[in-house]
């Protein structure tokens, strides 16, 4: 029977049903809607001897609600979004009146008096009231074809400072203010209101009194809105559970950065911390989750609705964006962590079984992280829940962590060891936020680096301490510090700390920079300092701030103080408030003794070297305080350091040896920088390489890594030769780990592959790099065996080898993918993708593209699921191309999470760029009515579309079409990113093709 039937039968709507629940701490008293409001309902008891001023009324609130729509459509223009419900009293003199640049967001700079009289004209809430308390209970109709919600709260909140003011953060696309009241918390009588109204500009709900408030309040209000506009906020989900064959529906819920006010209003910036209760009213036979465990007094006791009531702890201290609410009929496996925290992993009943990885790594990292920050983990309990629809890869809510199913789900058979490896990473992720980011929360969104470059490198660190065979402490600079460093290279980057005001900006700093760049420097301190004096000093962070909000100085200090050797802060704001990177160039030369004297000096490095950046802009000048780790041919290693003090940013130091023929700095690949050698010295380690055997190298797999990324890097922009990273990897016919050559491939020949691949001589291209695949794939073989770093390393070289053509391997991946097809023959889970992918592409027939679609449609397992995706965009058959884009844009079959992952699949297939292009601008505003210009995600589409394009014709049309959507909102760095990069291409085109091709018919 469906919820409305429920109601229906028993005569209450879902707002009584919410309304009947107990309030607060009252559990004998109802908490009645019709009881709270008299002072918004005064006179409702003289309707019928005033109808004459009612009807009046009437008229003028029909012209009211005229002009509130005239407002909204100017709103809705500006900021990208569609009309609310109701907009009551929408003030129409307030709006900020100038523009960052780029975003289509005003701001403007209020006087304190302006700002006192309309607090509500701030981007920043006013600290005259603070929260200490939300009593939230919410109803989810989520039941058959409902998709609202309803929901009432009591906010207990301390007035600071004398206010008639009440603001709390209301997003009246997707949640609407029904009533409230506000209580005086001392006397327990009426505040009385003189009128309430939503500022649009700023998502507020304003609340303001007759009389001015000194004292402790209670805010009750009543609030609905709708669970399927989009997968932010609390919304609605559905899945296939494939052991009955039923379609099922859940609320699930993702408030992070400032979606809390889609769900009830709140406070909802991260250091307005409080304290929550919440209840949620949902059908007996679902379960409902939330922050803490169940209250064990009024545990889903019964309504007369035929619902029940669920009710939850209190909470500890919180931001807003941290809470959670779920409502579903999942199961789940658990498990005590040694310290006795229970920890579980929820997953759809057909999945359950899927989910112990997880759990065993959950557990392995709480215990992992309570001993190496010294703190306990505070809360009773700690689930894990695998999300049908979920936008992130995953979210650290506080003991309730939500992933996408592809990112907590493990089966042995089918998940491959990438996959596992990520589902660890991203446990481990999100584990350690329940340090950094919950226990101690960044003060605003321009210090997130404190949350997620701490929880991106501690991911690596938990993982390393249970995988040991994995060397996962290599794959951070695949991953991370490599792939970062491209996006630092353009002039369009920010500081790791960077100034965030309106949502639109704060989404689009949950970047490469804070995440990699933040990790990267983190990693970066901890070799300076040590890591027992590191973490100890990080340890002192957490007890320092528990509970409380920081920001990056607050860090500084902690660590300086372990045992003030270092001044962190001295060392690392050359790092995190200046964009960008250095790169050190190394001279060498030798003395009247024999003696080697090397001077290095240091200088921005950007992709194209021929723009001009005024360094006054930075804070620094572009210098950085850099430690000069070493290791020579004649076993020398050592450090030294570029500091502020060295005026001129240069070092000289000399070495006695005669016979050091090379010299590697940036030993380990621990610094944030790159390194320019002397062309000798480039010669000296490729011939060093290539001459000893490979058992016998000093230099381990992350320096080889480091001399191919950064003579690569280096001949990008013409400060080598590519004779010299393309001699070089000569080498790799005797490399037999991972990182090299992931390294060599990802950051090297893949951007050469994207600018050749439509010239003439792409063909000599091909030929030179299939004699450097050839040897090592032949050595490895096509079977999934080996190590751990063989079972990746053969993947990769297998995607390489299909992408030259090299015919062995075409037959091996087109011969298995028709055994896949015609005889159900699965081909091995670490080659699957490389067989799906290619064979669709080499010998996949439009029959064999409806096969794979129809598996696509039931498929239960996640990972399956992105493989078959990844076989069905790999098609060249345009109107295939075309219909997998229509059904993305319909949602046909392609669910929300996975749009913009399809958009990327298909930005790499050669065959659908002409047509992905022309598809997005054709349906572009479309895609801004369902994403908002808000959206991350949205913000990122046209770079990942047009990042290689390398004509000026190409840049015009991108140039062209960007202008004719001024308001960029969250994609302004994105779209600057798009036309620098094209740029550079083209730029590149015109300088280095030509040397390329050259050197290549001397070689092929």
């Amino acid at each position: 029977m469906d919820i409305h039937q429920y109601s229906h039968s028993h005569n209450y709507s879902p707002y009584e049903i919410v309304s009947r629940l107990p309030e607060g701490d009252s559990p004998s008293g109802a908490l009645h809607f019709s009881d709270l409001y008299d002072t918004e309902m005064k006179g409702r008891s003289h309707m019928k001897a005033n109808r004459p001023l009612i009807v009046v009324s009437i008229i003028f609130i029909i012209i009211i609600v005229i002009v509130g729509a005239v407002v909204w459509k100017v709103t809705k223009d500006a900021y990208g979004v569609s009309a609310p419900s109701a907009i009551a009293g929408h003030p129409t003199t307030s709006r900020p009146v100038t523009d960052p640049p780029g975003t289509g967001i005003t701001t403007r700079t209020y006087t304190p008096e302006e700002l006192k009289e309309q607090p509500w004209l701030s981007l920043r809430m006013s600290r005259d009231v603070l929260p200490v308390h939300y009593d939230i209970t919410m109803f989810p109709d989520f039941y058959g074809t409902a998709g609202q919600f309803y929901g009432n709260e009591t906010v207990e909140v301390i007035v600071a400072h004398p206010t008639r003011h009440f603001l709390l953060h209301v997003h009246t696309l997707y949640m609407n203010v029904t009533r409230s009241q506000l209580v005086d918390n001392v006397t327990g009588e009426d505040i009385e209101i003189s009128r309430t109204f939503y500022y649009l500009p700023n998502e507020f709900f304003v609340i303001e009194s007759k009389t001015v408030v000194d004292r402790p309040v209670k805010i009750k209000l009543q609030f609905e809105g709708s669970l399927t506009k989009a997968i932010y906020g609390i919304y609605k989900s559905t899945y296939l559970n494939t052991q009955t064959n039923e379609i099922r529906q859940l609320a699930a819920s993702k408030f992070e950065p400032t979606y809390a006010r889609r769900a009830f209003p709140c406070f909802d910036e991260p250091n307005m911390k409080a304290e929550f209760t919440i209840t949620l009213v949902h059908r007996p036979e679902y379960i409902a989750l939330s922050n803490m465990p169940q209250d064990g007094q009024a545990n889903s006791f019964s309504l007369i609705s035929g619902m029940v009531a669920s009710k939850f702890q209190r909470s500890v201290k919180m931001s807003t964006y941290l809470v959670c609410f779920v409502v579903c009929d999942f199961k789940y496996t658990e498990t005590r962590s040694t310290s006795g925290i229970l920890i579980r992993v929820y997953a759809t009943p057909d999945k359950v079984n899927q989910t112990h990885y997880a759990l065993e790594m959950a557990r392995h990292t709480l215990d992992e992280y309570e001993v190496l920050f010294n703190m306990s983990y505070p809360l009773p309990k700690q689930d894990l829940i695998a999300i049908p629809d979920f936008v992130s890869g995953a979210m650290e809510h506080w003991g309730l962590i939500t992933f996408r199913e592809s990112r907590l789900l493990y089966s042995p058979g089918q998940s491959s060891v990438a996959n596992q490896e990520n589902i660890a990473l991203v446990v481990a992720h999100e584990m350690a936020h329940m340090w950094f980011g919950n226990i101690v929360t960044m003060d605003w969104w321009d210090d997130l680096w404190l949350n997620e470059g701490f929880a991106n490198y501690m991911e690596y660190v938990g993982v390393d301490s249970k995988e040991v065979d994995w060397d996962i402490m290599n794959k951070f600079l695949d991953s991370d510090l490599f792939s970062v460093m491209t996006e630092d290279a353009q002039t369009s980057s920010h500081p790791i700390v960077v100034q965030v005001h309106v949502p639109s900006q704060i989404t689009s700093v949950f970047d490469a920079i804070s995440y990699s760049k933040g990790s990267s420097v983190i990693r970066m301190l901890e070799s300076i300092m040590g890591k027992d004096t590191f973490f100890k000093g990080v340890s002192n962070y957490l007890q320092k701030h528990k509970w409380e909000n920081a920001v990056t100085d607050d860090l500084w200090e902690s660590l300086s103080n372990v045992n003030n050797r270092y001044n962190v802060k001295h060392i690392m704001d050359t790092w995190t408030i200046q964009d960008g990177f250095p790169y050190i160039n190394i001279s060498v030369r030798s003395d009247t003794s024999g003696n080697t004297i090397v001077t290095a000096t240091q200088r921005r490095f950007l992709s194209n070297p021929m723009v001009d950046v005024n360094e006054d802009a930075s804070p620094f000048n572009y210098k950085w305080y850099v430690a000069l780790d070493y290791l020579s041919s004649g076993g020398v290693n050592g450090t030294e350091v570029m500091d502020m003090k060295n005026i001129e940013f240069t070092k000289n130091f000399m070495f006695s040896q005669a016979n050091n023929s090379w010299i590697k700095f940036n030993h380990r690949q621990m610094g944030y920088y790159v390194v320019l050698y002397p062309e000798v010295m480039w010669k000296s380690f490729s011939n060093y390489l290539q001459q000893t055997h490979y058992t016998r190298w000093m230099l381990p797999s992350a320096d080889r890594a480091g001399l191919l990324h950064d003579a690569f890097m280096m001949a990008a922009v013409g400060w080598a030769s590519y004779q010299i990273p393309l001699e070089m990897m000569s080498y790799l016919d005797e490399e037999r780990e991972y990182l090299p050559w992931s390294t060599a491939l990802k950051f090297g020949t893949n951007y050469l592959h994207q600018m050749l691949q439509l010239d003439a001589d792409y063909t000599r291209w091909k030929k030179f790099l299939a004699a450097r695949i050839g040897p090592s794939l032949d050595r490895l073989g096509f079977e999934d065996i080996g190590s751990y770093s063989e079972r990746n390393l053969r993947a990769i070289l297998m995607n390489e080898a299909c992408t030259l053509q090299l015919p062995t391997t075409v037959n091996n991946v087109t011969q298995k993918f028709r055994d896949w097809l015609d005889n159900n023959i699965r081909p091995s889970v670490n080659i699957k993708s490389v067989i799906y992918r290619f064979g669709m592409w080499f010998g996949g027939t439009e029959d064999d593209w409806e096969t794979v679609w129809r598996k696509y449609l039931v498929e239960p397992s996640p990972q399956e699921k992105e493989s078959l995706a990844s076989c069905l965009t790999s098609t060249h058959q345009p109107h295939l191309i075309a219909r997998l884009l229509e059904n993305a844009k319909n949602q046909n079959g392609i669910k929300s999470q996975d749009f913009f992952t399809l958009v990327s699949r298909l930005a790499s297939n050669t065959a659908a760029k002409g047509l992905l292009w022309d598809w997005t601008r054709e349906n572009y505003q479309s895609f801004i009515d369902r994403f908002t210009i808000s959206d991350r995600s949205f913000g990122q589409m046209i770079y990942v579309i047009a990042r290689n394009f390398n004509t000026e014709f190409k840049l015009k049309e991108v140039k062209d079409f960007l202008a004719q959507y001024p308001k960029a909102g969250a994609a302004a760095r994105h779209r600057k990113m798009t036309v620098e990069r094209i740029e550079k291409n083209i730029a590149w085109m015109k300088a280095y093709r030509s040397h390329i091709v050259d050197w290549l018919k001397t070689k092929t």
